[in-house]
């Protein structure tokens, strides 16, 4: 009998925001935008005029009720000059504000950033760790890389006219990996932050 009451309450949780956001209650989209992510922590508006630090991203989303999961693709220029690619993986709350016109998301994840071989004969290709490390990628796999990388914070507002959508986001990156905060238990440094990134990404629902 408990059971079927946990049960329906957890339909109920998932059913309700869908009816009273006036939203689909499952949303599967496409989109692309650009970042502006400037390396100086201190001034966010130092380096506005430096076109190495705007950036392109691809992004796949998709949300049940007011539950969301978000894998966004950036390709950058990283510390060496190398040519990469940063892969965030974001898990969050997308909560109706003015039913589709407007929601609120917050939500965390982490970020693993990867520079494949160049046309260089020397080069080998690497993950940037979030202590700063570059590690050889054939030394570590992508598992212990994610281990190793650091937390991402996301707080955003979302529109939708129809099947298109309208994201902007500011992301937060961590100083604290996602092995440093679970193994030694202290989640609050996931709020140490070091540096962050405004995103502004057009979407299309494909169902």
């Amino acid at each position: 009998m408990r059971k079927k009451v946990a049960a329906l309450l957890v339909i109920i949780a998932l059913l309700v925001p869908s009816f009273v956001g006036a939203r689909n209650l499952v949303d599967v989209s496409l989109g692309f935008g650009a970042a502006y992510a400037p390396e100086e922590p201190l001034d966010f508006s130092l380096g506005m005029n430096d076109p190495d630090n705007y950036l392109f991203s691809g992004e796949l989303s998709a949300r049940v009720a007011f539950l969301q999961a978000q894998a966004l693709v950036f390709p950058m220029t990283c510390s060496d000059d190398g040519q990469g690619v940063l892969l965030l993986g974001i898990s969050s709350l997308s909560i109706p504000v003015l039913g589709p016109l407007l929601a609120f998301e917050i939500g965390a994840g982490v970020g693993v950033t990867y520079i494949p071989t160049s046309t260089d004969e020397n080069s080998k290709s690497y993950y940037e760790l979030a202590d700063g490390s570059k590690v050889d990628a054939q030394q570590k796999s992508f598992t212990q890389a994610v281990w190793e990388s650091p937390f991402y914070l996301q707080v955003g507002l979302g529109t939708e006219f129809g099947p298109i959508g309208f994201k902007l986001r500011y992301l937060l990156e961590s100083r604290a990996s996602v092995g440093t905060v679970l193994n030694q238990d202290t989640w609050w440094e996931v709020f140490d932050v070091e540096k962050g990134m405004i995103s502004l990404a057009l979407s299309l629902k494909m169902f």
